[in-house]
């Protein structure tokens, strides 16, 4: 794969986009939504005899021409919902391969590889996070970096004014998102100024491969004529030194614009006003956990903006924060790249039901093939009319309020939470005493704005070594392959679990669950 990759990232390089050729790009895509799904879906499903889309709509006798017939009378989002109804999907538990494919007589569990792109060729690979398994492995080619990153992300820059100023990362290496930043800032002709990383060899070790494909990433970028940066480490608990170099950043350019996780903004914001340093200009890009308004107002009170984006790995990215928001988390839906329908279903461990969002592929150059796939997502779906460059651009469907109905996320890392519901009621029961009853994991937002996931032990479970506990905890989420390491990791520095001396907390209809999303801090 790496020996491929060298030989393309020249060609990938040489040629950067220029600010017009990304507004082509979404344009030209948005004018061919139903030409450019049916031409993948054809290629990558109907002529794809491997594909579990194709045993599907088999099934339910839907050919090519008629799916083609009822995209061109009905629309896509229109003809994907009639499919959803007839059984072609895939939930959240099928799609990470926890649960068999269960359709009629149509019975198959998903493998690993069974959702690759057959369209593309892989240059790049990265994983999905999961705290039991070893999460789902997503290749990407350069193609996609182009044309499924850069052209957005030049874009969204443009409308804020942050072309101009240094760019730079706050982002974990291999097989963190820091390598496919890295190389899709590349293509927009803007390589970032520095690559920080809040996970390295001194609290962490990734595995060889992953080292070595971060420094080889890095090292046929400059053979290649782009000096690229190599990461640099900074712990979490030394958030001031990216909030420093950004007040020079801001004071010399006027700006600076830096991608890293939600929380991981907030710790530099943080650290300016402990400081007294100015970040007005700066704008932020921040992922991985939702901006919630505590979050945003801690960006906003140091005159720095903050643009959310709504990423996950198989999907790559799915929207990016309005320019005129109507709530602290509304984004535009990308909807030249994905196609989005929603529908009601019930909560596991739970005794409610969420509109799940299920997404579909429309470019070729996807990492994953999806056709109707949750992704463990929920949020409101709506179009409207805001005004920013955004919707001027075409895009007028806004997502907001995206929630995770089957998993934890802090910091950035996000654990399934079928996994988590064994630790709880099966690992710390049998480790520290007690019933399954007896514990609960609770993500909340503490009084300072971060996402916390506090662990519930009931009092009657008697004396209990804390430390132990989080150290269980950490040991068991980490289980798996690097990617959970290195999500247990950034966990752990960041004081992310806590445990917490009370009784597990009811619902509004007396129910005890296992797992809990607690109420957001207010200022």
């Amino acid at each position: 794969m790496y020996v491929r990759f060298a030989s393309h990232l020249r060609g990938f390089l040489r040629e950067p986009f220029t600010l017009e050729q990304s507004h082509a790009i979404i344009r030209q895509r948005l004018a061919q939504r139903e030409q450019n799904l049916l031409g993948t879906l054809r290629a990558a499903i109907y002529e794809h005899p491997g594909s579990p889309y194709r045993k599907m709509l088999m099934r339910v006798g839907c050919e090519y021409g008629d799916l083609e017939k009822l995209v061109r009378a009905d629309g896509v989002e229109s003809a994907l919902t009639r499919l959803r109804r007839e059984g072609v999907y895939l939930s959240v538990e099928e799609f990470k391969g926890k649960q068999d494919v269960v359709r009629g007589n149509l019975v198959f569990r998903l493998r690993d590889h069974d959702l690759d792109n057959p369209l593309t060729t892989p240059h790049l690979s990265g994983k999905s996070g999961g705290s039991r398994s070893a999460g789902t492995r997503t290749t990407f080619d350069l193609d996609y970096l182009a044309v499924g990153r850069a052209v957005y992300t030049q874009c969204l820059l443009d409308m804020l004014g942050a072309l101009r100023g240094p760019h730079i990362l706050w982002a974990p290496i291999a097989p963190g998102f820091g390598p496919l930043e890295v190389l899709a800032c590349a293509k927009m002709g803007k390589p970032p100024a520095k690559w920080f990383s809040p996970v390295a060899s001194r609290s962490f070790r990734p595995s060889l491969a992953c080292r070595l494909a971060t420094g080889y990433i890095v090292s046929v970028g400059r053979w290649c004529g782009v000096p690229l940066p190599s990461p640099e480490y900074v712990p979490l608990e030394e958030a001031w030194r990216i909030t420093r170099w950004m007040s020079e950043a801001v004071r010399h350019d006027g700006s600076c614009c830096i991608d890293t996780y939600t929380s991981n903004a907030v710790r530099i914001c943080q650290a300016a006003r402990e400081h007294g340093w100015n970040l007005a200009g700066a704008v932020f890009l921040p992922c991985g956990e939702p901006l919630t308004p505590m979050k945003r107002r801690e960006i906003e009170a140091v005159g720095a903006t903050a643009c959310t984006r709504y990423i996950f790995s198989e999907g790559g990215y799915v929207s990016f924060g309005c320019l005129q928001p109507a709530s602290a988390d509304d984004t535009h839906f990308l909807e030249d790249a994905l196609a989005v329908i929603q529908h009601e279903r019930p909560v596991p461990h739970a005794e409610t039901t969420v509109p799940a969002l299920l997404y579909t592929t429309l470019l070729p150059s996807s990492p994953k093939v999806l056709l109707n796939v949750e992704n463990g997502d929920y949020g409101v779906l709506e179009t409207r009319r805001c005004g920013c460059g955004l919707e001027q651009i075409g895009f007028t469907r806004h997502l907001s309020q995206i929630r995770g109905f089957d998993k934890l996320t802090g910091e950035g890392m996000t654990f399934i939470g079928t996994d988590l519901l064994r630790i709880v009621e099966e690992v710390l029961p049998a480790r520290f005493g007690g019933a399954s009853t007896d514990y609960q994991m609770v993500e909340e937002e503490d009084e300072r704005g971060q996402t916390r996931v506090s662990v519930l032990v009931h009092p009657s479970v008697g004396t209990l070594d804390e430390k132990a506990l989080l150290n269980v905890m950490l040991s068991e989420l980490a289980r798996g392959g690097s990617a959970q390491r290195m999500m247990a990791r950034v966990w752990a520095d960041a004081g992310t679990l806590r445990v917490r001396r009370e009784s597990p907390r009811l619902t509004a209809r007396g129910k005890l669950l296992p797992l809990h999303i607690g109420a957001r801090a207010r200022p």
